[in-house]
Parts: structure tokens; C-alpha cells; sequence
């Protein structure tokens, strides 16, 4: 269980992953979607070069001989163009949105699958409030599916570009030279302009997370507000949040604005210069109206360049910040990791012993069943101070052993450290004499079930708080041995009742009890609870402590607790000072 130091793979020149290189890992993993999406696309680019040469024979067709014979069958071939590429721009459009969907389902389930399975402490990677993790979930990987997006764009719009231009060259190469020159200076800021882009989309980002998390905190804590008298306070908290947000996402609208009017402007200068470039080449003769057609109609293909980069420029810079954020939920800054080409269904189940025990060839496999659980030299330091120091602690099957002492001398440390939910400095923990090394994957349930001291209930109704996806077998047997039932029986949805925002309409007692149930549920080998007796009248705490103990088949038990009855029926007592 000792930590090692690790090289982050982010800080490796080699393994440096920018958001093109995320970017292709996720077209690698469906290239023949990306591909096809690539080629209609594409092809919707290209149909208006063909019809830039139809319009140019139908004005010189008109120009050379307005009385002749009509042109409604080119134009008729013209009309056809146009309705065939707006087929298949919907047939792009359907294609899209299937990859639209699988670009934002794969980062999102790589992003969870590692905070729920990934060895080592989860706790230092999550984000400091819910509404930065929503914003991580949402709004960071719908960046980097704009960048996945926005490169069929451009795809198209280079391909279109090259079509044109060859078709301009093919009439006046001068006059060709104008027009593209705008399109190239456009280009060109676009690049200079990247970088505030970015630094202005992260302080904006930061500041939509803190708006949101600072409304779930409010929900979350209505009768606090109303006890303290804090409505104003929070008025004014959540004003300044609000106006903070405001300057940040208007500078980086104005920047994104500017770009995009950057990119539209370049196809109004290019038509203006060309017409009064062509003007006298049409009176002398020596370009005909037709000709003046194909430019115009090059010019409108070739300006949608532009746009597009500058739509990539702002996506991409934008994506760079995305990419860093999301790759914080990970254990090591690893981006590449964000679009793993295989991502692994989440945990349903214990996951394989062999994956967290030492790999020598001679090491035994534990037992499914708990018989003894060794902790030796736990050790967890604090800045300059120390959690923990050299902790030994022996636990064997069905006992229950409690964890005791002043505030601040250890305890939760001590079973947070055991469990895996914090980075140790030494130590190590035995299941059965093995020696595990990848605690945070294996002290799971059925192995392990874990009550923290301030336990969080999701707004679901109290079933599914309780559950959380196990099925309801043994739903009766944990509402009872958590003293839940007569509680159950007052409510008038019963075991529907919605518990609110983390539990905001149970009492603090039923809260602590729901969260036992949702540990007892899972039918645990080891039951670690943190006081779980502190928001309990004393009849109801001595009720739930001797159906625990006198349970048919208990768990083997640590529990943290300072009542001196527990105390008494401990099989060991650990005391920290």
C-alpha cells in the first residue's frame, strides 16, 4: 500500500497528447462513420464548383446570343446541381448525428469508468464542487466534439476551396491572386489570436462552474440559509457569481464574435476588389459575363473557407482547455485516455483479485471470504504534521473493533487510508495474509462497504438511494437492521418517498440511517461505519447497535465511535491520540 512516485505522462514530450491527438484517437476508434460523415460533406462542398461552370455557359450562352435558342434545359441541369446538394447535406445531417452522439458518449464514459475503477484515491481528482463536474461532463466534451465536428467542415470547405481557386486560375490568374489574398490575411489572425482565445475560455469556464455549483450548494442547503438568516447574503453572493460570469463569457464572446466577422468579411473584400479588378476586363472584352459569373460564384465557395477555420480556431483553443480540465479526473494527466479506444464497461461487481495483489507467481489468490484483515505501519502525512503514524491494527471474522479518541487525532483518516480514498506514506494492508496493493479497487462491495461521517443521499426516492443498483433481495433485511422501517411505515409514499438534495428532507437521523442501509444492502464481508450513531436519540441508537450485533451471519465490523456502551461489547478497541 506504500505510494510511489509517478511520472505523469502529460509532462513526457513523447507522450504530450494535445486535442488533435485526442481528437484522431476518437475518429480511430469509428473511422469508416467519420469517413463517410468526411465524404458527404465533402461532396456537398464541391457540387457548386460544377455549377459555377454551368452558370458561367448559361451568361455567355445568353451574352453571345440573347435571342436565340432558350437555356431552360442548362438551366434545368443548374436546378438539378442545387437539389442534389441539398440531398446530401440531409444525408450528412443524418450521418452526423449519429457521431455527434458516439463523440460526447465516449469521453464521458471513460471520465466515469476512471473515477470508479481506477487504482488510487479518486477524492484528490474530482472537482471542487458539483457544478465544475457538470461543466466537465457537458461542457468540456461538447468542445472536443466541436473540434470532431468542425474538421468536416473544413474538409469540406478546403476541398471547395481548391476547386474554386483551380476554376479562377483557369480564367485570370491575377485577379485570382486578389481575391485569395484577403482569405490568407483572415487566416493568419485567426492564429495570432488563438492563444487569448483560450486563456479567455478557461477563466470563462471557471466561472460558469463556480455559478453553477454555488446554485446546487444553495438547493442543497435551503434550511441552513433560512436558519441563519443568510437569503441576502446569498442574493449577493450569487449577484457577484453572476456579474463575474458575465465579463468573462462577454470577452470570450467578443473574441469568438471577432473572428467569425473576421472570416465573413473576407468574402465581401475579395468580391469587392474582384469587381472593380474585372470591370475593365469585361468592357475590353477579354473576360466574358460568364466569366464574371464563375468568380463571383468561386468567390462565395472560397469565403466559406475562412469562416470555417476561424470556427476551428476558436473550437480547437477551446478544446485545449476542455481536454486539460477533463484530464484532471484522471489519475495521472493522461488525455489520451479521454478517447481510450476500449472503454471498459463501469464496475458491476467486485472487480478480478489478480488485478489488485502483487504479481509474484508464488503469491496464493485471497479468500472470497474475510478471515483476517491485517493492517501493519499505516502511515499518512499532512503537509508538515502527520495523520497517522505506523498504525497496526488486526481485524478478525465477525468482530467488531472500535476506533476511538479526540477530535482530529486520525480516525476517519485511518479508515479513509485503509480503503484507499487517500494517498499513504507507508504501510500496507492483507486480506487473508495477501498483500493488497490496489486498496481504492478492491475494498468494494461485496467485500467492503464504507459509511462516511457526513454521508451524501442522491434525490431519488429512498429505495433507490438505498440500492444504487443492487437488486431489492435483501432491501427488507437493511431497512431493518438500520432501524428504518418504523420510519418507512410513517412515510405516506413509504419506500417511494423522494429524499430531496442530499437527503434534505430526512432528518439528520434518517439520513444516517439510509446510509447504513445502503451499506448494509450490499451484504458486506467488512463494515467500516464513521459515527454512525451521532444523529441518533439514545433509544434508537441502542435499538440499531444490538440488531447489528445480534445479526445472523454480521459483518466483521470497524467502527468509529466514541459511545462508551459500543465500547464496552467491542471485541478490541484502537484508542488514537
Amino acid at each position: 500500500m506504500t505510494t510511489a512516485p509517478t511520472t505523469a505522462a502529460a509532462d513526457k514530450p513523447s507522450e504530450r497528447a494535445t486535442t488533435r491527438r485526442v481528437a484522431f484517437a476518437m475518429v480511430k476508434q469509428e473511422p469508416v462513420a467519420y469517413a463517410i460523415a468526411t465524404l458527404l460533406w465533402v461532396c456537398f462542398q464541391l457540387l457548386p464548383i460544377p455549377s459555377a461552370l454551368l452558370l458561367r455557359a448559361v451568361l455567355n450562352r445568353i451574352e453571345s446570343d440573347p435571342s436565340g435558342s432558350p437555356v431552360w434545359l442548362v438551366l434545368a441541369v443548374f436546378a438539378g446541381f442545387e437539389v442534389g446538394r441539398w440531398v446530401v447535406l440531409l444525408s450528412a445531417a443524418v450521418q452526423w448525428r449519429g457521431v455527434w452522439a458516439f463523440w460526447h458518449t465516449v469521453p464521458r464514459l471513460n471520465l466515469l469508468t476512471s473515477l470508479v475503477s481506477d487504482p488510487g484515491p479518486a477524492t484528490g481528482r474530482l472537482p471542487s464542487s458539483s457544478g465544475d463536474a457538470v461543466s466537465r461532463f457537458r461542457d468540456d466534451t461538447q468542445n472536443l466534439a466541436k473540434v470532431l465536428d468542425v474538421w468536416l467542415d473544413v474538409a469540406g470547405a478546403v476541398a471547395g476551396a481548391i476547386g474554386a481557386i483551380v476554376l479562377m486560375l483557369s480564367v485570370d490568374a491575377r485577379i485570382t491572386l486578389v481575391v485569395v489574398l484577403p482569405v490568407v490575411v483572415v487566416l493568419v489572425s485567426g492564429q495570432l489570436l488563438s492563444g487569448y482565445l483560450k486563456h479567455w475560455r478557461r477563466i470563462e469556464r471557471e466561472a460558469t462552474a463556480a455559478v453553477t455549483g454555488f446554485i446546487g450548494d444553495t438547493f442543497g442547503s435551503v434550511m441552513a440559509v433560512k436558519a441563519g438568516g443568510a437569503e441576502p447574503a446569498v442574493l449577493r453572493r450569487f449577484a457577484a457569481l453572476g456579474a463575474n460570469r458575465a465579463a468573462a463569457a462577454r470577452r470570450d464572446q467578443v473574441a469568438t464574435q471577432l473572428m467569425q466577422t473576421l472570416s465573413g468579411a473576407a468574402g465581401s473584400l475579395g468580391t469587392g476588389v474582384m469587381l472593380v479588378i474585372i470591370a475593365p476586363a469585361i468592357a475590353s472584352g477579354r473576360l466574358s459575363v460568364g466569366d464574371l459569373g464563375l468568380f463571383v460564384s468561386s468567390i462565395t465557395v472560397l469565403a466559406v473557407l475562412p469562416r470555417w477555420m476561424a470556427f476551428l480556431s476558436t473550437y480547437q483553443r477551446q478544446a485545449d482547455v476542455s481536454v486539460e480540465r477533463m484530464a484532471e479526473l484522471l489519475p495521472t494527466p493522461e488525455p489520451m485516455r479521454i478517447s481510450a479506444r476500449h472503454p471498459t464497461a463501469l464496475r458491476h461487481g467486485p472487480p478480478p483479485y489478480l488485478s489488485t495483489v502483487d504479481t509474484d507467481p508464488h503469491q496464493r489468490v485471497p479468500d472470497d471470504r474475510l478471515q483476517q484483515l491485517a493492517v501493519e505501519g499505516l502511515t499518512v502525512a499532512y503537509g508538515g504534521g502527520v495523520g497517522i503514524d505506523g498504525i497496526d491494527l488486526a481485524l478478525r471474522r465477525g468482530t467488531l473493533t472500535v476506533v476511538t479518541g479526540p477530535v482530529g487525532s486520525g480516525k476517519s483518516t485511518l479508515v479513509r487510508a485503509l480503503l484507499g480514498l487517500i494517498p499513504v506514506d507507508g504501510g500496507h494492508v492483507k486480506w487473508n495474509g495477501v498483500r493488497i496493493t490496489q486498496p481504492s479497487t478492491f475494498f468494494v462491495p461485496p467485500r467492503a462497504a464504507y459509511m462516511p461521517q457526513s454521508p451524501r443521499l442522491f434525490s431519488e426516492t429512498l429505495a433507490e438511494t438505498i440500492l444504487l443498483g443492487v437488486g431489492l433481495a435483501g432491501l427488507d433485511r437493511a431497512i431493518h437492521l438500520a432501524c428504518l422501517d418504523d420510519d418507512v411505515e410513517e412515510f405516506e409514499d413509504g419506500m417511494a418517498t423522494m429524499v430531496g438534495p442530499k437527503g434534505v428532507r430526512l432528518s439528520g437521523g434518517q439520513v444516517q440511517r439510509a446510509a447504513a442501509a445502503r451499506a448494509l444492502v450490499r451484504r458486506p464481508e467488512l463494515l467500516i461505519l464513521d459515527d454512525l450513531s451521532s444523529a441518533l436519540d439514545i433509544t434508537t441508537e441502542r435499538r440499531l447497535w444490538d440488531r447489528l450485533l445480534n445479526a445472523e451471519d454480521r459483518s466483521t465490523m470497524l467502527v468509529i465511535s466514541h459511545r462508551a456502551f459500543l465500547i464496552q461489547q467491542a471485541d478490541q478497541v484502537l484508542e488514537l491520540k
